[in-house]
């Protein structure tokens, strides 16, 4: 009888593992118009491992290139919006680490950092920092000076939209 409870017990832990892991984000049967993935091709050939969503009005295309995972947004007339792509600290350029390093959340947990890219504005790279409830991103052009400050603690989005502009 123990065996068999043993076994219910680590069948049911096994199965809420593996839900657990379901992106619910992620929607296998949306409907990409071929003018937006087609555009995703001609920006970024290269690109492995697509899979499509919907994030209000915009086609997400979540993929990998160059060993770095990425979003990449475009509007419904297959318009190119932005790209968002994973980073390290490494990544990120020096005179960004330094403004971090010297800034008031120098010490708080890195939770993530990303590039993003826009068609027309200049690169910015967001650092999401934690401290117990509290969670920022920063947002930091390429010379180190930061653009804004968000505050996504709790239930706030932290989803990079489509901006025209910081």
């Amino acid at each position: 009888m123990k065996i068999k409870f043993q076994m219910l017990a680590m069948m049911f832990i096994a199965a809420m593992a593996f839900s657990a892991c379901d992106d619910d984000d992620k929607n296998d049967n949306i409907t990409v118009p071929d003018a937006v993935s087609k555009a995703l091709k001609d920006k970024y050939p290269a690109a492995t491992g697509i899979e499509w969503e919907r994030k209000g009005s915009y086609f997400v295309a979540d993929c990998w290139m160059n060993g770095s995972e990425m979003d990449v947004w475009y509007d419904t007339q297959a318009t190119w919006k932005l790209t968002e792509v994973d980073t390290s600290w490494e990544g990120l350029p020096a005179a960004v680490q330094t403004a971090f390093k010297g800034g008031e959340y120098a010490a708080w947990k890195l939770e993530d950092i990303d590039m993003l890219e826009y068609p027309e504005q200049p690169i910015q790279y967001v650092i999401e920092v934690e401290n117990g409830n509290q969670e920022y991103q920063l947002f930091y052009d390429q010379d180190g000076n930061v653009l804004d400050k968000r505050d996504v603690s709790g239930d706030k989005d932290d989803t990079h939209w489509p901006v025209s502009k910081l």
